[in-house]
């Protein structure tokens, strides 16, 4: 008869793996109703539409995630400490979005009209210029092109 042993865990070794895989755990389990956004009017083209801020890395990781439907006129707008290469991807996004990437200027430097994630792993999505902001519409036309400026983002942060 064989015996095996039993594996001796150290605590040090139990707590750093708990301390490693805690925030992932309650990320992958987070829901739209765990994360608040604050509302903002914005007027895109003549339009107002009502827009969620994303301010957090938290917020802004979650985004429209599992979000079954989203109004013609209603969004989302990321807001980043600086500019950089800001990506986005489709994972978890239920609805076709419209992703507009705009510079520190208020400037539309880059759109993608784009659908769920139906692979895996799902493709990020940038622009080649240094954005600051970033706009997701529901999938529709909403007559925005690169270089019209959106005022107003400057005082939202």
């Amino acid at each position: 008869m064989r015996i095996l042993k039993t594996a001796k865990f150290k605590p040090a070794k139990v707590s750093m793996l708990i301390f490693i895989m805690l925030p992932l755990l309650v990320f992958e389990t987070a829901t739209p109703n765990d994360i608040i956004f604050d509302k903002k009017q914005l007027v895109l083209n003549g339009k107002e539409y009502l827009l969620e801020i994303a301010r957090s890395t938290k917020q802004r990781r979650h985004g429209l995630m599992f979000r079954e439907h989203l109004d013609n006129q209603q969004g989302m707008l990321f807001i980043y400490p600086r500019s950089g290469d800001h990506r986005i991807w489709m994972k978890n996004t239920l609805i076709p979005l419209t992703v507009i990437w705009l510079d520190k200027n208020e400037r539309i430097i880059g759109m993608e009209k784009l659908s769920p994630c139906a692979s895996d792993p799902c493709p990020s999505y940038g622009v080649s210029k240094p954005s600051k902001y970033i706009i997701e519409l529901n999938g529709g036309s909403h007559g925005l092109k690169p270089g019209h400026r959106i005022k107003g983002l400057i005082q939202l942060e």
